[in-house]
């Protein structure tokens, strides 16, 4: 009979008899060992979770760079916990980006100069300008430290860590102004709509 190895303050018992006796060993609480043994587990909890599927692959490898970001602050309780709450967190913020960016952008990739010239493709341009203008209408009442993190990570998709070093401020404090640039703007878009609601 198999004997597991007894647990020590470095290795992370996993005990979830809904997985396979396989999974169930012990496993050193290090990246490499996390990707490895977990990598399955996050992938099939994002596509539990709706990401998009030609998504997914590129959704998984985002929760693992925010594991190996905070991997030094987890304190090595319920791994599954923490994996499931960040896999979660990253579908959030891809379903922010994409209907920030199919709002406001061509969603194409195509630049307004590049749009065929017939009237589909005029409309098209037409409520692409409208769009933009939307944005900079909403982003405009937001405060300026708030207004760059926004667009920095949520438009022009930059990392909350390449945001910091442009700004020379500390991660954590993109990640708070986004937070608050997120609420402001989803605040804002339900004036706008209420707005426009009211003068139709």
């Amino acid at each position: 009979m198999l004997e597991l190895v007894t647990p020590s303050t470095d290795v992370l018992r996993r005990r979830d008899t809904s997985r396979p006796k396989s999974a169930q060993l012990s496993v050193p609480l290090d990246f490499t060992t996390l990707y490895d043994t977990w990598l399955e587990e996050v992938t099939s909890w994002l596509q539990t979770l709706g990401a998009p599927p030609a998504d997914i692959e590129d959704l998984a490898q985002e929760v693992f760079l925010v594991v190996r970001r905070r991997l030094c602050d987890f304190d090595g309780r319920n791994v599954a916990g923490w994996l499931y709450r960040i896999s979660s967190r990253q579908v959030l913020q891809h379903r922010r980006r994409s209907w920030i960016q199919s709002v406001f952008t061509l969603g194409s990739g195509k630049d307004i100069e590049e749009v065929p010239d017939s009237r589909a493709g005029v409309e098209e341009a037409f409520e692409v300008q409208e769009k933009r203008h939307r944005l900079k209408q909403i982003v405009g009442k937001m405060s300026e430290k708030r207004r760059v993190a926004f667009m920095l990570f949520e438009v022009e998709d930059y990392t909350g860590e390449e945001i910091a070093d442009m700004l020379d401020v500390p991660v954590n404090t993109v990640w708070t102004r986004l937070y608050h640039a997120r609420k402001d703007f989803f605040a804002l878009l339900a004036q706008q709509a209420e707005s426009r609601r009211e003068v139709t």
